[in-house]
């Protein structure tokens, strides 16, 4: 893409994001991030936090208690710490916290749960993926299609793209592109720096419709091109396990191109493809865990 055509997306973006008001994280999620890239984490400062906020807990308790069915439920912060470990910790609060203080219609829970759900599966796969983590791979998936929120509340019709998109990733794609002037993943990136998200992850939500990024033809950095690839199989994985929409031929290609990026062998799939199945099926917004 042009850079002239690239700045010309981004202002339409940024005219966008003008017309609604975009919340900020919660405090006690920023806190816990910092906590959890501290060399020596603090289980206890960790549960602490989580508790400070009662709304984010109840819902990070029912994020848990869905994600590790435990018997007896569990009814405080610091059992589930223990008990999901410092990782799944962090991908059971980010959810929580998206679902509490950003998605609000149905439409934008649709929105979100999708991203859970394929971050489910992105998180799988990164075990597979050099330098990309299990809590990076999984904030990709999770966040991928949240500029599309901002698009519905400026009065955008985002959500047919977004149907759309799930079995013509590329196509259906442009088709917004060519309707708006700009799409949800420039509303993305700009959300993602306006929290503060890693220069990666606003890079990755730029471009995980691009099909020549995957081929190549467009020039990024590695760690973004795994990351798109990791978002774009995770995708696949997640419309064809859960049946969220027909498996066409563009979807089928989105499938070998990110192939072609990380070159995963059969079993990443299938775990990929298991853990969806087992943690994707809530009604509620969920997290992988082992």
């Amino acid at each position: 893409m042009p850079d002239t055509q690239l700045k010309t997306h981004l202002e339409r973006a940024t005219r966008i994001l003008k017309q609604v008001s975009v919340p900020h994280l919660p405090q006690e999620l920023l806190r816990l991030q910092q906590e959890l890239q501290a060399r020596y984490p603090n289980s206890v400062t960790m549960a602490q936090l989580i508790a400070r906020n009662p709304e984010l807990l109840s819902s990070f308790l029912e994020l848990a208690n869905n994600t590790l069915d435990p018997d007896p439920p569990l009814k405080d912060a610091r059992s589930a710490v223990n008990l999901l470990g410092l990782e799944e910790v962090g991908n059971v609060f980010l959810a929580a916290s998206l679902e509490e203080v950003v998605a609000q219609t149905r439409e934008e829970k649709a929105i979100i749960r999708h991203g859970a759900r394929a971050g489910i599966a992105a998180a799988e796969l990164s075990y597979w993926v050099p330098e990309v983590s299990r809590a990076d791979a999984y904030l990709c998936g999770l966040v991928q299609n949240v500029g599309g929120i901002f698009m519905l509340r400026a009065g955008l019709p985002y959500y047919r793209h977004f149907h759309r998109q799930l079995n013509h990733p590329f196509t259906a794609y442009e088709t917004e592109l060519a309707e708006h002037g700009t799409a949800h993943t420039f509303v993305g990136a700009i959300v993602a720096r306006h929290w503060h998200m890693d220069e990666t992850v606003a890079e990755t939500l730029l471009w995980h419709h691009d099909r020549q990024l995957l081929t190549g033809s467009l020039q990024a950095s590695e760690a973004v091109r795994r990351r798109v690839a990791l978002v774009v199989l995770a995708n696949y994985i997640v419309t064809t396990t859960l049946g969220e929409a027909f498996l066409s031929e563009e979807l089928s290609e989105s499938r070998e191109l990110a192939q072609k990026v990380l070159h995963l062998p059969e079993p990443a799939l299938q775990a990929a493809t298991a853990a969806t199945l087992k943690w994707g099926r809530s009604a509620a917004l969920v997290s992988a865990s082992h």
